[in-house]
Order: C-alpha cells, then sequence, then structure tokens
C-alpha cells in the first residue's frame, strides 16, 4: 500500500509538472518580430542554414552584403523572443564555412523590446521588431534589435570554422561548393561594387579585427549650435559598431558611444507663420560625392568604404581618454552661398583640448 501511494504521488507530481510547462509554454508573451542578417559590403557572406529561434535562413535568401549592421526586417511572425540561434554560413573573402550555436540573451531582448523607445514627431512610444544578426571576417557574430531609427547591440559571439559533410547537401546546394564559386563571386558587380573592388585594391581589405575594435566605447555627446531662432526636429546618427540613435525634439545624455559615421540633423526656422524645414549632413569620409551617392533613388546611408583609414577613429584611439566626458559641437550657418559650407564648426572638445574634423562630406538644403 505504502509503494502504491508513492507511485501515486509521482505520477502526480510529474503531471503537474508537465502541465506547468505546458501552461508556462503556452502563456508565453508573443511579439511581432523578425529576423534578419547582414555583412560588410567588403566580406559578403551566404548562409547555409540556421535560425533565429523559429525564424530559419537557408541558402536560399542568405546572401548579405549590405554593410556592417545595415538591413531591415518586416515583422512577419508573432512568437514569444528567441532564446537560441545557431548559423552556418560561408564567408566569400576567407573562403570557409563558419559555423556556431548561442543561447541569446532573451530578457535583456525582451526588456527592450517591452520598453520600446520614444522617437518620431511628437516623441511617440516606439517598438522594437527586428532581430538581426551581424557576419563579421574570421567567424565574428554581433547580434542587434532594431526599431524604426534606433538600433542596439545585444550580443557578440564567437563562431568556429566547419567543414560541411557532402552528404548533407542538396542538389540546390552544390553550386556553393564549385571550386571557384567564392573567387568568382567576388568579382560580380552584385556582390562587391566595381567602385569598392577599385578601392580594395588600392587599399586592401579592412583588416578583419577592426569590427571588434569598433565596438569600443566612449563617453560622449553631441552639441548642435544652430542661428538663434532655429530648432532641432531629429537628429539621427549612426556609429561603426552598428548601433544608431534617433532621437525627436530632445537633446542627447552624455552617454558611452562608438565612434560616429554620420549624422543627419534635421531642423527647422519660422518664417512668417510658415515652418521652413531644413536638413544637415555630416559623414566622416574623404569622398566628397558620399551624400550626391546617397541620395540616389538606389543610395544608402552605410559606412564609408573609407572609415576604417579615416582621421576621426585615429583622433579617437590617439587623443580622447575613454573615461571622461566629451562633446562633438557641430555649428550650423545657412547664410554661406554653398550648401557645402554650412557647417561652419565641427570638432571635438574634451576638457581644454579641442580636435577639429577635416575629413569629411556635407550637405545641407531646405526640404
Amino acid at each position: 500500500m505504502k509503494k502504491y501511494n508513492i507511485l501515486l504521488f509521482s505520477i502526480i507530481v510529474i503531471v503537474v509538472t508537465v502541465l506547468t510547462i505546458t501552461v508556462s509554454l503556452t502563456m508565453e508573451k508573443k511579439y511581432e518580430w523578425s529576423a534578419d542578417i547582414c555583412a560588410p559590403k567588403e566580406y559578403p557572406i551566404e548562409v547555409f542554414t540556421g535560425a533565429v529561434g523559429g525564424y530559419f535562413f537557408s541558402h536560399m535568401g542568405g546572401f548579405s552584403n549590405g554593410g556592417w549592421g545595415s538591413g531591415n526586417g518586416d515583422s512577419d511572425i508573432k512568437a514569444p523572443l528567441p532564446s537560441r540561434m545557431d548559423m552556418t554560413w560561408l564567408s566569400y573573402v576567407d573562403n570557409k564555412f563558419y559555423t556556431g550555436e548561442w543561447e541569446l540573451p532573451k530578457e535583456k531582448i525582451q526588456q527592450l523590446f517591452d520598453e520600446g523607445f520614444y522617437g518620431g514627431p511628437g516623441l511617440e512610444k516606439q517598438t522594437y521588431s527586428v532581430i538581426k544578426v551581424g557576419f563579421a571576417p574570421k567567424g565574428m557574430v554581433v547580434v542587434w534589435v532594431m526599431g524604426v531609427g534606433q538600433q542596439v547591440e545585444v550580443a557578440r559571439f564567437q563562431a568556429h570554422e566547419t567543414t560541411i559533410d557532402p552528404k548533407v547537401i542538396t542538389e540546390e546546394e552544390k553550386y556553393m561548393f564549385e571550386k571557384d564559386y567564392t573567387k568568382d563571386m567576388l568579382t560580380y558587380d552584385g556582390t562587391i561594387s566595381k567602385e569598392l573592388r577599385e578601392h580594395i585594391t588600392k587599399f586592401g581589405y579592412p583588416a578583419p579585427e577592426v569590427y571588434e575594435v569598433y565596438r569600443e566605447k566612449y563617453i560622449w555627446k553631441p552639441k548642435v549650435i544652430l542661428p538663434e531662432g532655429c530648432k532641432i526636429n531629429s537628429l539621427y546618427i549612426k556609429m561603426c559598431n552598428g548601433e544608431n540613435v534617433d532621437p525627436y525634439d530632445r537633446p542627447l545624455e552624455m552617454k558611452n558611444r562608438a565612434i560616429p559615421f554620420m549624422f543627419q540633423i534635421y531642423w527647422s526656422t519660422k518664417i512668417g507663420k510658415k515652418e521652413q524645414k531644413f536638413v544637415s549632413r555630416i559623414a566622416f569620409t574623404r569622398d566628397q560625392e558620399y551624400w550626391a551617392k546617397f541620395l540616389k533613388p538606389d543610395g544608402d546611408d552605410d559606412m564609408p568604404i573609407d572609415f576604417d583609414k579615416n582621421e576621426i577613429r585615429a583622433l579617437f584611439k590617439n587623443h580622447i581618454d575613454k573615461n571622461k566626458a566629451a562633446e562633438i559641437i557641430i555649428k550650423i550657418d545657412p547664410t554661406k552661398k554653398e550648401d557645402s559650407e554650412w557647417v561652419t564648426d565641427f570638432y571635438i572638445e574634451q576638457g581644454e583640448k579641442k580636435y577639429d574634423f577635416k575629413q569629411i562630406c556635407q550637405d545641407s538644403g531646405k526640404l
């Protein structure tokens, strides 16, 4: 009789445990989200197979060369946020397959999704909707969460080299294993543009470790000086670690941030009863056609191809103390005849020291 009671009690415990787990899984909060992939334009990749939770990737649509931290995603599934991720991909430049399986920081991701952020005209509450996976050289992987105008890094992983078992390769996947596949792809304009190939031929590829260096942060904030009577409507900043921010109607606080590679400042002034809107754009590059290319119908705001060798990186590395606050000062004067001269002062200030930015491309005008 005693053994029977013990057995009955064990069965009840098992049933209750299973029901608890089932209810827990059923009750787990669901979010509208999608996953997306990206890779530096100089280091294109192609996913062989992978998944972010229940969001799957394969060689079908798994190619990426859009730029570090770039790309979008549509919220096309409603499900609990992912807790795991696995990826196997081909790096064209390395000519190697990498693979890895990792636990995602689900609590951190969920907190960001729940808290959201404020942006857009009127500071409406916005939500994150995309989990983005970035593939850098030598198997480095970075994960961000993205919303409209906002992107935050949540994890960094390291994959390892792998060899794909020929038995698992389908007929549709055999092209990835052809002898000169990666070599041929790197000469194709759709993989690496002619302009970028010429740049690589002249200056070489960015050092693989640069994408790790891009993650370094400094304590800084921007300070925009406008003519009297003008106001900032929005300040969009993209940083070299793939993060970006787009605050409306409010100044950014002093905070640890990666080095910026571009600013887009939307501002306005009253002319009579009418509000005239303007934009001033600044990118850290020697390429004086950067914004002209950006404004084309198919243009993008990706990191300039010469950013890894730009003066701002050397300036931060050699002169800016990571433990002390700094301000990036931007002064705009719309009375200048040429709109490429509206930004009259552009420098970083830390304590008593001031450093001018000279290798920039700027563009301003009415909206």
